[in-house]
């Protein structure tokens, strides 16, 4: 843990008076393998650059004094950034798990996933009639701009300089990352929970209306429009030309990128509410809120292996090599083999998991509730 003990040295938290905050003394650096956006990645695959093995054991955890949603955490430079429902963002040293800082204007409900650029961080939320998409400075600890789009419960995506999210008012939006002025608008009329996915100049995404909408992300034009039979909460995955999604309805459902026609669709029997993660080049993983993990083939969408968990999955599993790591509504974090479904680790946490892991190097951050957790697998020193 050198070299991560080496990197906190760099960081210096001042903490104002009458209020919080996050200064940081020393630049932050996005470095290849950082998981700086939700689904780490702008196609939302759900894949950590780095292979982490089980088992693995605990090495801190911090009490958040409010639940985290279901995709919440973003890491760069060895520094951890976790939002929380009611309307902060914490950022942790991983190597001690000590707290840089806080800020807690992110309104009422802020249960999406930071966008960590550098030395800002763009965050989105609901429930502040002022602001609902902020990017902070980090070095300064004093708001680059704040814009107000409507509550938003969807994380912002970046992709080719631009920053993507829809909001509850049924609205999809491209802003500029440096001032956060509008580009387009899309309107759907129903509300949006699901997270954009970006490839090229394509967007996807769902919306509560139980259409699953793919614009141009150069105009805001529609591309095309696909009806399912109930809302689509669910983030898509972008792969190989094609857009891999889930619905309420129970169906897993390819799309063709180019033309909007499903090539095929799986009925799970279960709601769908969460992203994937590409495992290979012809394997995705998903979970399902009776508590199942499929591994589907993404060329005919047959199953490769189910594995049951004994409670409601609502966040995206994550792949790391060999493994894929899930949390489950029933209490446990798990790692299980990718290419099987053969059970490797668990670890029972103190509440209810409905958070999405994430995979940075040698280390596994979860949340369950108030509870956010960081796993090693690395020899834990016991301190007498």
């Amino acid at each position: 843990m050198r070299y991560l003990r080496h990197l906190f040295a760099f960081f210096f938290v001042i903490l104002f008076a009458g209020c919080s905050g996050i200064t940081l003394e020393k630049n932050v650096s996005v470095l290849p393998g950082d998981w700086v956006m939700a689904g780490g990645s702008p196609e939302q695959t759900n894949v950590s650059s780095y292979e982490l093995a089980p088992p693995l054991n605990l090495l801190w955890d911090y009490n958040l004094e409010g639940g985290v949603g279901s995709a919440g955490i973003a890491v760069s430079d060895a520094v951890v950034f976790v939002n929380v429902l009611q309307g902060e963002m914490f950022t942790f040293d991983i190597a001690t798990g000590g707290k840089i800082g806080n800020i807690k204007f992110l309104g009422k409900d802020a249960s999406t996933t930071p966008l960590v650029l550098g030395n800002d961080v763009i965050v989105s939320f609901a429930g502040d009639k002022k602001y609902s998409l902020v990017s902070y400075d980090m070095i300064s600890g004093k708001n680059n701009w704040g814009k107000y789009y409507g509550d938003i419960q969807t994380s912002p995506v970046l992709n080719d300089g631009a920053v993507y999210f829809g909001s509850l008012s049924g609205i999809q939006y491209k802003a500029d990352v440096n001032s956060g002025r509008r580009l387009w608008k899309f309107k759907t009329g129903s509300p949006i929970h699901s997270t954009s996915s970006l490839t090229d100049s394509i967007m996807v995404f769902g919306c509560d209306n139980g259409c699953i909408y793919s614009l141009n992300t150069n105009s805001g034009k529609k591309r095309w429009e696909l009806k399912t039979e109930a809302p689509v909460n669910s983030t898509a995955l972008i792969h190989n030309n094609t857009a891999f999604i889930g619905g309420d309805d129970s169906m897993y459902y390819a799309i063709g990128l180019d033309s909007g026609n499903v090539l095929w669709k799986r009925n799970l029997h279960s709601k769908i509410v969460a992203g994937s993660s590409l495992f290979g080049v012809n394997s995705l993983i998903t979970g399902c809120v009776d508590g199942s993990v499929y591994s589907l083939n993404t060329n005919d969408g047959s199953v490769n292996w189910v594995y049951r968990t004994k409670g409601s999955i609502l966040s995206s599993p994550v792949v790391s090599g060999k493994f894929v790591y899930c949390s489950s509504y029933d209490g446990y974090i798990y790692s299980i083999y990718a290419a099987t479904g053969e059970y490797l680790w668990s670890s029972m946490l103190e509440n209810k998991v409905r958070t999405s892991p994430v995979i940075w190097k040698d280390y596994l951050f979860v949340a369950a509730d108030e509870m956010f957790y960081c796993f090693t697998n690395k020899a834990i020193e016991i301190k007498k």
